[in-house]
């Protein structure tokens, strides 16, 4: 039985975000998947693509943490490390030269580092005198200098939270854009370099989109995908972890979801969800499941809340009541993620995203979330007459490109009734699917995350209508 006070619920289920957590145990219930293997392949460039919440701060951090066990050369940078190169480059108006203002300050950042940890403190003055230096001329002492001190084998640069303050506006892609291309030139010229970035999947759409030469670093995309049986597992591998469970990573990854529940979730939550309605009975798991956004950052958000009212209410195991207790705030939590991550793209998002909410008669249908294409259009264009939508970039806004919006930060997903059940598709599986130009024959739906959110007031009508 375990007391949810705070401390003990970060131990169990980590903290929210990879840079924040203890390295230690990070270590202990990190969870390797093939992204990790494609991001640490032997290639100069790789691009790591994915919504936040979904674990790309943390493979990054541990291939790094992984360089330095092996004393691999390698450097990280973040916003702060690189603000002076971004105002450098956002200072011309030319593409050219914004690839080139990226271009030295990398070489810079890479080369005082190189410098400072391998050959002391008294290489500062070398790394000073080189500053009026060319990019090309960087390259060259870059090269020389790693052969001539022995370091041959390579250098690792990692890049994160790059799009911190992403506003897409046409500005910004060039400046992403500028960065990538600096990155491809720069592994080009320097086989020994390797760069490793993290980009979150809509800030790489729109780069992709806008820019032409954007087609040469596609081969360089690691997709960060997530199905709901990986997130499942993720959880359990954390919870083992910190309970010491005799179940081995290989058990984990062969036990049914099943068992999953009943021998490892059972050390947090009850395995049976007790609640009235269509959810009576049902295994708590296929719940916490039906909630997840195909981030695992979400099922770890949704259990802190849930330990926390366990802890509230003087409990020492997951009820259906601390679980349902939790919904609430959690569907808030995630509607304002997306209104906080993607305001800056559609400045009237917030409005957009309520007015989506069942109107009265709607409510009365077993579909009340779910929308034909059809359907779907006349809601936004009704939602369009009373929210003046723009796009930063200048895009035009008519109801297939909101209903593409909408996809792509994943408050809707599409659907389709097939054989054997419901095929769901998130953007990152299916970008296309959107009907801005053709309609491929999927109906869409409100993501459950947000459904609290938008009908704060009748609970167990959401409830009910999840599993329809």
């Amino acid at each position: 039985m375990t007391n949810f006070d705070d401390t003990t619920i970060e131990k169990i289920f980590g903290a929210d975000d990879a840079e924040n957590e203890n390295p230690e145990r990070f270590k202990e219930y990190f969870y390797k998947n093939r992204a990790f293997e494609s991001l640490t392949a032997a290639l100069p460039v790789r691009i790591l693509v994915g919504h936040k919440g979904v674990g790309k701060s943390a493979l990054l951090r541990k291939a790094y943490m992984e360089d330095e066990e092996n004393n691999i050369i390698s450097v990280w940078l973040r916003p702060n490390d690189i603000v002076d190169i971004k105002v450098m480059a956002s200072g011309h108006n030319d593409f050219i030269m914004k690839i080139e203002a990226w271009k030295k300050g990398l070489l810079l950042e890479i080369i005082t580092h190189v410098f400072n940890s391998s050959f002391g403190e008294g290489s500062k003055i070398v790394v000073n005198d080189i500053k009026g230096a060319s990019p090309k001329e960087l390259l060259s002492l870059l090269k020389r200098t790693l052969e001539e001190h022995g370091k041959s084998s390579f250098v690792n640069v990692y890049i994160d939270d790059i799009d911190r303050g992403w506003s897409a506006s046409i500005e910004d892609i060039r400046i992403i854009s500028a960065l990538l291309s600096a990155i491809r030139d720069i592994g080009g010229e320097v086989d020994t370099v390797r760069f490793r970035i993290g980009l979150r999947s809509d800030v790489y759409f729109l780069v992709r989109t806008s820019d032409e030469s954007t087609d040469k670093i596609e081969r360089n995309v690691v997709w960060l995908r997530w199905n709901n049986d990986a997130i499942l597992r993720v959880a359990a591998k954390r919870i083992v972890s910190y309970f010491k469970l005799p179940i081995s990573d290989n058990q984990i990854e062969t036990m049914s979801q099943r068992n999953i529940s009943e021998q490892i979730l059972s050390k947090v939550i009850d395995p049976k969800f007790q609640g009235k309605g269509r959810w009576e009975d049902r295994p708590t798991y296929t719940i916490l499941m039906s909630l997840t956004r195909a981030r695992p950052r979400d099922l770890i958000k949704l259990f802190h809340l849930s330990a926390k009212n366990a802890y509230r209410d003087r409990v020492q195991m997951i009820h259906t009541e601390q679980l349902q207790d939790a919904l609430e705030p959690y569907s808030q939590e995630r509607l304002q993620d997306i209104i906080n991550e993607y305001k800056s793209e559609v400045p009237e998002l917030e409005r957009l995203l309520l007015e989506m909410r069942p109107s009265t008669k709607e409510r009365r249908t077993a579909e009340s979330y779910q929308f034909t294409t059809a359907d779907l259009r006349r809601k936004i264009n009704y939602a369009l007459r009373h929210v003046n939508v723009t796009f930063t970039n200048g895009k035009v806004v008519s109801s297939g490109s909101i209903i593409q919006f909408l996809y792509k930060i994943d408050f809707i997903t599409a659907r389709k009734v097939v054989d054997n059940g419901i095929d769901r598709k998130y953007f990152n599986e299916g970008r296309f699917l959107a009907p801005e130009f053709v309609d491929f024959g999927y109906d869409w739906e409100i993501h459950p995350a947000y459904r609290w959110a938008l009908q704060p007031q009748n609970i167990n009508e959401v409830l009910d209508n999840l599993f329809k």
